[in-house]
């Protein structure tokens, strides 16, 4: 970095107005002090972000800073910075993220070559997405082509990258702008749950409305009790107003035990109802969905989203109902008793309100800061604890203590800042109160001494002002909390307003019985449209048939049973059941017709006895067992520590895997189907236990129309018809010894693995 005459301005765009304050965190004292060393005092900054990832894939800070000129990279160690890449925006022809398991990365596409500027983990994804997208408008150009290709290549309908309206980057975890969202409607919306609950929320907020009254009026007793009782000595007024006292107490204990049970009863209830609708509705929406949305964020619309819509909805919102109605009192009551003294109460609430919204701020990026110091303390035992075995294995314990023990000292670091923060708020706010309370009590003693006010007004001056100093700074710091919830809440409604794209017809119909003809009828299907993954399937399964599916990966196997479940909708075609188009049968009819077995069972937590009987919630143990007999599983069964009534563990993690599939075959035994759909059950087990699973399938195929996913193709030899797919389409159809005399793909793939096989015995 020496100046502006290295480079020619940038390619000559330039960003109208700084980005949020978010994306400009305060730098490093080191870095800051190489920063103002190396820029020179006219060149204009625009972001400045900490990344949590080093280039080697370790976790450490780099700072990225960008600025109406360049790029650069810095590390800070030791204290001391130094400079590791700097390009200018004459040289960027265009910005590239890039996605991982565990983070992402940034990346700066030259003439030349692709340089990485720095990695970053999950959590800090959405802000580097908006720096990309904010910085995107520098480059000589746009990586449009970029962004087509990732959306092409995921799969399925994608979701979008920016606001519509705004423009601005979207979290990677939300479809939410926070900027754009009508937080009226939105508000409206999230109080119409209390609908069914309307006179409860009234009375609550006739309590509250009491409660703040009864906290205000010991103020007005007080000043009777100075002004008319102990100024004139009247011994019977002061057992008056001890009692009224005690019954403002009493009365304000009891109205807040009620209003504070009813209202968290009520929080509760309403979280209650939507966290129940929500989880309903994900019941109803369909893969494609699922697809398009990773497992943590849809669990987190059901958790902690909920969490912070019943913590605002229970407490967040009742005490800024409660604040507001405190200023509003305190301001009448101090107006009408002394309106000039009441204006000078007042003055120090400006700087108070200013000093807590920075205060708000700064301490809410800390606080960012300091969960993403947790973030990564997490990912270290995340990745020590489980793999412990490892760890003593290679002798790293050490390494792994230095792990933890840098990243606390970051996070201790960091909250030290944020103690730092609140030392220095709070005695400041103090100060600026008490400077309130000099002004209160200079002019109004000056009004007692020369009897234009009573002693009691003052004192009531004196406790209504703490009293009203301190709901101001709530309100103010509680707008985070506002602008949380009310996020939660547009991510909840996000995902109740995705209507189902699979539902059951208007006239749906159930058969009265199910012989199993299965007829693909010139099915074509696509997950993203122009792009097939299916062209042109025709075949028919006649009732009792095993039909082997074979092909390479991607050739559309797993999609063609997929539709056969109606998990996804044809795009052209027909798939016919006994003559009936799927589409006019009841779905839930339909999928009660359909058994499966996984390559990888999933089972749930459980006893053995829940998991085989899933399917059927009410069959008697004596069904349980014979379907385990016919899964060749009950002899393992009974063997467990309490037989079938033994837990499974998570996913089944307390089973071998071919203890697993023989549940789960004995779960699609129990369910009894018409429709079997077999996804390379026996590829992962041993010899022994495949016989095992072998006889339990041949039991489970009978007279069922059956559709077998095979990769080892010799589990296919007694399969009535083999479907070859490459490419989307049926390239070859016959029994297996049909196929073996010919030359095409399924009598390569057979002589290929027959090859394997050899190598694999040598």
């Amino acid at each position: 970095m020496r100046g502006r005459d290295r480079m020619n301005e940038g390619p000559g765009k330039e960003i109208d107005r700084l980005p949020d304050a978010e994306l400009r965190e305060e730098l490093p004292e080191a870095v800051e002090a190489e920063v103002s060393r190396l820029l020179p005092a006219d060149e204009r900054r625009l972001i400045s972000l900490c990344s949590d990832i080093t280039a080697d894939g370790d976790y450490g800070d780099r700072w990225f800073l960008a600025t109406d000129c360049r790029l650069g990279i810095f590390a800070a160690e030791n204290g001391e910075a130094r400079l590791e890449i700097e390009l200018p925006w004459s040289q960027i022809r265009r910005l590239r993220m890039r996605d991982f398991i565990g983070g992402g990365s940034l990346e700066a596409v030259t003439d030349e070559k692709a340089v990485e500027l720095l990695r970053f983990s999950r959590t800090l994804a959405p802000q580097f997405a908006r720096a990309y997208h904010i910085l995107r408008r520098l480059t000589t150009e746009e990586d449009t082509k970029g962004e087509k290709g990732r959306r092409q290549a995921d799969g399925g309908p994608q979701r979008a990258l920016r606001c519509p309206s705004c423009g601005r980057a979207l979290s990677r975890w939300s479809e939410v702008c926070p900027f754009c969202m009508k937080r009226g409607k939105l508000f409206a919306r999230l109080l119409s749950y209390l609908e069914p609950y309307k006179a409860l929320a009234i009375t609550g907020f006739l309590l509250t409305l009491i409660f703040s009254v009864l906290n205000l009026l010991p103020a007005y007793v007080t000043k009777y009790l100075v002004d008319s009782v102990l100024l004139i000595k009247y011994l019977p007024g002061l057992w008056t107003v001890l009692l009224a006292l005690l019954g403002i107490y009493v009365a304000r204990a009891v109205i807040g035990l009620v209003r504070g049970y009813m209202l968290e009863w009520l929080g509760a209830r309403v979280v209650f109802d939507m966290r129940v609708q929500v989880y309903d509705h994900l019941q109803m929406l369909s893969l494609g969905f699922f697809g398009r949305k990773q497992t943590g964020q849809v669990m987190s619309r059901v958790t902690n989203d909920i969490w912070r819509l019943q913590y605002f909805i229970a407490e967040g919102f009742q005490e800024i109902l409660i604040n507001i109605l405190t200023v509003i009192i305190i301001a009448v009551m101090l107006f009408g008793q002394n309106a000039r003294l009441a204006a000078l109460t007042l003055l120090p609430i400006p700087v108070i309100s200013l000093a807590t919204y920075v205060f708000s701020r700064m301490i809410h990026t800390v606080y960012h800061k300091v969960w993403r110091r947790w973030a990564s303390i997490n990912a270290v035992l995340a990745d020590a604890i489980p793999g412990i075995r490892i760890v003593k294995s290679f002798a790293q314990e050490d390494r792994e203590s230095h792990r933890l023990r840098e990243r606390s000292q970051s996070l201790f670091d960091q909250e030290i800042r944020a103690v730092r923060l609140w030392t220095i708020f709070f005695p400041a706010v103090g100060l600026m109160t008490a400077f309130g309370s000099l002004v209160v009590f200079g002019y109004g003693g000056y009004q007692v001494i020369f009897e234009t006010m009573t002693l009691g007004t003052l004192v009531m001056f004196t406790q209504l002002m703490w009293q009203f100093y301190w709901p101001i700074q709530m309100l103010g710091m509680m707008s985070h909390r506002v602008q949380h919830a009310l996020t939660s809440a547009e991510r909840v409604f996000e995902v109740l307003d995705n209507p189902p794209e699979i539902a059951d017809a208007p006239d749906s119909i159930k058969m009265a019985h199910v012989e199993g003809r299965v007829e693909f009828r010139s099915v074509t299907f696509s997950y993203d449209p122009g792009k097939p993954v299916l062209m042109d399937i025709n075949f028919v399964a006649e009732p009792g048939e095993v039909i082997g599916l074979v092909g390479p990966s991607g050739a559309g196997k797993s999609t063609l049973v997929h539709l056969l479940s109606r998990f996804y909708e044809v795009e052209d075609g027909q798939i016919l059941l006994d003559g009936h188009d799927v589409r006019d049968l009841s779905l839930r009819f339909l999928r009660e017709q359909i058994g499966v077995v996984l390559q990888e069972p999933f089972l749930f937590h459980g006893t053995v006895s829940d998991n085989i009987a899933y399917g059927v919630p009410d069959a008697k143990p004596e069904d349980v067992i014979a379907a385990a007999k016919a899964a060749n599983g009950h002899d393992f069964i009974v063997n467990l520590p309490h037989g079938y009534d033994t837990l499974v563990g998570e996913r089944g993690q307390l089973l071998s895997g071919g203890e697993r599939q023989r549940v789960s075959i004995a779960r699609a035994v129990l369910k009894n189907p018409r429709i079997l759909i077999l996804d390379e059950a026996t590829s992962s087990v041993d010899t022994e236990t495949e016989v095992l699973i072998q006889q339990a399938l041949d039991r489970l195929v009978s007279n069922r129309t059956t559709f077998a996913i095979a990769h080892r193709l010799s589990t296919l030899r007694r399969a009535s018809k083999i479907i070859v797919l490459e490419h989307g389409r049926i390239v070859e159809m016959g029994s297996h010894n049909e196929l073996l005399d010919g030359t095409g793909l399924y009598s390569r793939l057979c002589k290929l693995q027959a090859e394997l096989s050899k190598v694999r015995a040598w």
